[in-house]
């Protein structure tokens, strides 16, 4: 069952791993949001504990930079706990973007939540 204690995102619990969804699309992208966003991802971290997250992106159609920057710190900041995060169902024009960027050889990406599963 996901869990909705947050205003942005939804996680469930698989096995230990955080799958993280988002709620809705603009999340992505509206500086507001994008700050609570990064706010709520830390939060799982620090005070949930979980060293291991997917982020599914099935419904992100834009990722900013601001996003992309709190990605990056919440990678670190799992990096520091010697746990992992791996991103996952990126569209194609996201996934452009993360090759463009250099991001693909900082995060783990894969097809599906299934394939991000099944490697931890």
């Amino acid at each position: 069952m996901p869990a909705t204690d947050y205003e942005y995102i939804v996680y469930r619990n698989v096995g230990g791993v955080a799958v993280i969804s988002f709620q809705e699309t603009v999340a992505m992208f509206d500086a507001d949001k994008v700050q609570v966003v990064g706010r709520e991802l830390l939060d799982l971290v620090a005070s949930r504990r979980y060293t291991k997250l997917v982020i599914d992106l099935a419904n992100a159609h834009f990722v900013s930079s601001a996003m992309l920057a709190h990605f990056v710190k919440l990678h670190r900041k799992v990096q520091e706990g010697k746990g992992r995060l791996r991103l996952c169902n990126l569209r194609p024009v996201i996934m452009d973007a993360f090759k463009v960027s250099g991001f693909d050889r900082i995060f783990e990406i894969y097809p599906d939540e299934a394939a991000a599963l099944k490697k931890f």
